[in-house]
């Protein structure tokens, strides 16, 4: 059972208008060819490798870690197993249809966690943060779960890539807004926040008390180093371990 206040059902799943569209149509098509190629698998394969070079053993002794945005759990099911670890998300659909039933999953909004203040060893976040509206609140709640010295680690797409990531479009952020928004509505990314950028994000994790430690560049293709432009990148922050006064070993729920 997932836990947490029963949000709108499907609130952010992807649901592309397909009256016709070609936009819609395109993105389908080219949906289609990467899983035929195994594309998804593999990047998932690739983005767990990348999440166990940041960490090292540090995951395997995590008191509690968290998946955020977890979906599915098709990342979920490829961390390293915490003494707890907990999948987010708001969607409650993807938390009850979990390839990972045996985990606990809670339905919540990454700006909003019933978390217990410094009680999360390592959260992990991947293709989240373009999703969220309000990244100062989000930086700012990761911070304030995480227990002193505790790690974040965050994959986010570069947008400016001639080709978005998530709709397929090509240079999508140079069109005029009217035009994109058509585009992200089309694709079932309404929610996809264009401002998301390293800069901003490693600016306001550090405003929020996340310390950067690492950030890897991500490519995906070798024809993609021809742009020149990572795919996106994976951020590691640790949060400042100053505030250790004892060991709480309560829950992060509130129990013990």
């Amino acid at each position: 059972m997932s836990r947490g206040p029963r949000l709108p059902e499907g609130l952010f799943r992807r649901t592309p208008r397909l009256e016709h569209s070609a936009v819609s149509a395109y993105y389908h098509t080219v949906v289609k060819v990467l899983q035929s190629i195994h594309f998804y698998d593999q990047r998932n394969e690739r983005h767990a490798a990348i999440i166990s070079d940041l960490l090292g053993p540090s995951l395997l002794g995590a008191r509690v870690a968290l998946d955020l945005g977890c979906g599915p759990g098709n990342m979920t099911a490829r961390l390293p197993a915490a003494r707890l670890l907990v999948g987010i998300d708001s969607d409650r659909f993807s938390l009850v249809h979990s390839i990972e039933p045996k985990t606990l999953r809670i339905q919540a909004l990454a700006e909003r966690l019933p978390i217990r203040t410094g009680s999360v060893t390592i959260a992990v976040a991947i293709s989240l943060v373009e999703h969220i509206a309000d990244h100062a609140a989000f930086f700012q709640e990761v911070a304030r779960i995480l227990e002193p010295n505790g790690c974040a680690v965050l994959q986010i797409p570069e947008l400016r890539y001639p080709v978005e990531l998530h709709t397929k479009w090509p240079v999508l952020y140079v069109w005029r807004s009217s035009i994109r928004n058509r585009v992200l509505a089309a694709t079932g990314y309404e929610d996809l926040n264009m401002s998301t950028s390293l800069e901003g994000t490693i600016r306001l994790a550090e405003k929020a008390g996340l310390n950067l430690r690492r950030v890897i560049p991500v490519w995906h293709f070798r024809l993609a180093r021809l742009a020149g432009v990572p795919m996106g990148y994976f951020i590691l922050l640790r949060k400042s371990g100053h505030e250790i006064n004892r060991r709480d070993t309560r829950g992060p729920f509130g129990g013990s």
